[in-house]
């Protein structure tokens, strides 16, 4: 049985129109037709043939920036494969609490699917055989490292539709994935506007800021500043009980004081 290859493209203000000026026969099929998301029709993912349409995929492959979403490979049929896409939308996390899962973007697809481990892929990928995207996490990002990823299912060949009936749970080790990429995503809002400092080193300001007890945006903003702004001085055993505000301010006055000014020393 031959492989084919499909597109799962993210919907972009520009991509209908590119769509039909490249593509040789696009016939995209929604992804969100005949789901609980049907109503939100402009905002889904188009699934394309890309062996119909292989100006799409050359593309894609030399752009990838300008087409975001998912190389599938696969020899299931196309009915099979479609099925399979949409069933797994649709998530539950945190026990019992249900989302969907926006995996065709490339930057959620850098976190999740790494995250399957050699049990749980083969639920996740179905009838694909070989699942490729261009990007990476928020820190590869910002250290330049983004480029294609690639996750092969050895037992593909294997799947049969209906094999998975009920909505998947996420494991432990894919919602930490997931939520790692929310906190990345955050700190690199705030790090993309700083000069001088690595995204490694920010990270371990962001973990330490949550583990004081910082969880909102605008508290954890204030405390990246704080500690960017005081790098070579010691932090406090622990912060006093209080308002976010009024911890902000015993810290600042703490770094201020307990800083090591190294060129001084020499």
């Amino acid at each position: 049985m031959s492989t084919g290859h499909w597109l799962l493209l993210e919907r972009t203000e520009h991509l209908l129109p590119e769509l039909y000026r490249l593509g040789e026969s696009p016939d995209p099929t929604r992804l969100f037709d005949g789901t609980e998301l049907a109503a939100c029709e402009e905002e889904s993912p188009l699934l394309i043939d890309a062996q119909a349409n292989p100006s799409l995929l050359a593309a894609m492959q030399n752009e990838p920036l300008s087409w975001p979403g998912l190389l599938l490979e696969t020899t299931g049929a196309t009915e099979g494969l479609l099925a399979h896409l949409r069933h797994i939308l649709f998530i539950r996390f945190d026990q019992e609490r249900r989302g969907v899962l926006r995996y065709s973007r490339p930057r959620t697809a850098s976190y999740f699917f790494p995250a399957c481990d050699a049990e749980t892929r083969p639920l996740w990928l179905g009838p694909i055989q070989r699942l490729s995207w261009y990007g990476g996490t928020w820190h590869e990002r910002a250290d330049g490292r983004e480029a294609w990823q690639q996750i092969d299912n050895q037992q593909a060949q294997t799947w049969r539709p209906g094999t998975t009936t009920h909505e998947l749970h996420l494991t432990t080790t894919q919602e930490q994935a997931l939520q790692r990429q929310q906190g990345e995503h955050f700190l690199y809002q705030w790090w993309e506007h700083q000069r001088g400092i690595r995204f490694e080193t920010a990270w371990g300001y962001l973990s330490a800021g949550m583990q004081a007890g910082f969880v909102s945006a605008e508290s954890l903003s204030a405390y990246l500043d704080l500690r960017h702004a005081n790098p070579d001085a010691t932090l406090p055993d622990a912060l006093p009980p209080g308002t976010d505000q009024e911890r902000l301010k015993t810290l600042a006055r703490h770094l201020i004081m307990n800083t090591t000014d190294k060129e001084s020393s020499v």
